[in-house]
């Protein structure tokens, strides 16, 4: 068993002027890392309990080596490793760069590309956005707003790495959206499980008129929702029945090509007239993680997979591969998964985030991929004990004074994603420099 501790990426890109933030959480791998003493010894920047943060100047610009260094509370040294600050400054390209994300849940909202995109391209915000339209352009069948302008990504709830190597048609298995007059629920109640048509549906995206339920246990019929009421059955916060109008099956693979029997860039983009993308933004992962085991082999065999057969289509795209968020450390997990199933091991969850994001940075540098394939590291960039979703309740049935407990085990609340966002925006100022 590996028995490393410290998870650093070889590189982290940094802008003039941006605050970066590396938190502890995500750099050591560990149920509580605040059990060592961790002292980061760097030319530039500060470090406090929590995170390491340096926010470079024009002057700053280029690369500085940060040593993390792990002791016991003894003082004696457990582990070091090291990584490489680069510094970036913007330069603008010399012509409009056009930028493909896919992803899971965690796109299907379009937040973190939003606020990469609005950090770059609009002004104001805050951060303060660098207004620099026209650079880039997001391209998608899925539609986000940002500032009134629209912008595209391929981001779809549930979605793993083989969802984009299949048919776009409905299967026994498919998703459902399904229309409502209107709902109170939020964030906290993702992952929930209602009852329908004597079957279990799994709440998975919620919008302000539709919601998106996957199946839930023993849901594998062709067994739709049918109209009247969705009642609550577990995990649901804000438990008010719902009135189903409408339903319809999830939209499939949008880059399939039913003629050719085969996931087919060249036919999506010509179908949706999008222009060429020169960069592939993908961030897959927690969606067919089997944590219980530790064992992420169903990736391993359908990301590369995924991964050819963009570059067959796209030689020229430079492909960025993001790397997954950390689980909820403050009940998250157990209020969506309870105590069964393969996400309720917050430990084992915790281990196979870190081991799946090391994969996923030695796939980008193999030798098959290291001249097109990028890995970028989000976990420890992303400040899990803060922005996850999470709600007040009694220390117990007897004391009313009341404790703050995570309700959501993977996906943030905004401020989480436009986290991710920043990750997305240093990165492109990173990759437009060479444009």
């Amino acid at each position: 068993m590996d028995k490393k501790i410290i998870f650093l990426p070889k590189k982290y890109n940094l802008v003039v002027g941006d605050r970066f933030e590396m938190f502890y959480r995500g750099v050591v791998r560990a149920f509580n890392p605040y059990l060592y003493y961790i002292c980061i010894e760097c030319e530039k920047g500060s470090y406090f309990p929590r995170y390491y943060t340096f926010t470079p100047k024009e002057e700053d610009v280029g690369e500085y080596e940060l040593t993390f260094k792990l002791y016991d509370n003894l003082g004696e040294l457990i582990e070091e490793d090291k990584t490489t600050l680069v510094v970036n400054k913007v330069v603008r390209p010399s012509r409009t760069v056009n930028i493909l994300c896919i992803g899971d849940s965690l796109t299907s909202g379009g937040f973190w590309t939003k606020e990469g995109y609005r950090r770059y391209a609009h002004l104001g915000g805050e951060p303060l956005g660098l207004g620099f339209s026209g650079d880039i352009n997001l391209i998608g069948t899925n539609k986000a707003t940002v500032d009134d302008e629209v912008i595209g990504h391929e981001g779809y709830g549930c979605w793993h790495w083989k969802s984009f190597l299949t048919t776009n048609g409905p299967t026994r298995t498919s998703a459902v959206w399904i229309d409502v007059d209107s709902h109170n629920l939020t964030v906290a109640d993702q992952h929930s499980v209602w009852s329908n048509n004597n079957a279990n549906w799994i709440l998975e995206t919620i919008e302000e008129k539709k919601l998106k339920f996957k199946r839930g246990e023993g849901n594998i019929g062709w067994n739709p929702p049918v109209k009247g009421v969705m009642e609550p059955k577990e995990n649901v916060v804000h438990e008010e029945s719902l009135e189903i109008l409408n339903y319809e099956y999830e939209t499939g693979n949008p880059f399939w090509n039913e003629e050719k029997k085969d996931t087919d860039f060249l036919y999506y983009l010509d179908k949706n007239k999008f222009a060429t993308p020169d960069i592939v933004y993908i961030l897959l992962g927690w969606n067919g993680l089997n944590c219980y085991k530790e064992d992420f082999s169903f990736h391993k065999e359908n990301a590369p997979l995924l991964i050819d057969k963009i570059h067959r289509d796209l030689p020229n795209a430079k492909i960025r591969i993001m790397g997954i968020t950390m689980p909820s450390v403050n009940g998250g997990i157990s209020a969506n998964y309870g105590c069964k199933g393969p996400y309720f091991d917050l430990m084992r969850d915790i281990k196979t985030c870190f081991n799946y994001n090391k994969w996923l940075e030695d796939l980008c540098e193999s030798d098959k991929y290291k001249d097109f394939m990028e890995f970028v590291e989000v976990k420890s960039q992303f400040d899990v004990e803060n922005n996850m979703p999470s709600g007040e309740v009694k220390l117990n049935n007897r004391y009313e004074k009341t404790e703050i407990i995570g309700n959501n085990g993977v996906h943030p609340l905004v401020r989480g994603y436009n986290q991710i966002g920043d990750v997305f925006f240093r990165s492109l100022v990173k990759e437009l420099k060479e444009f």
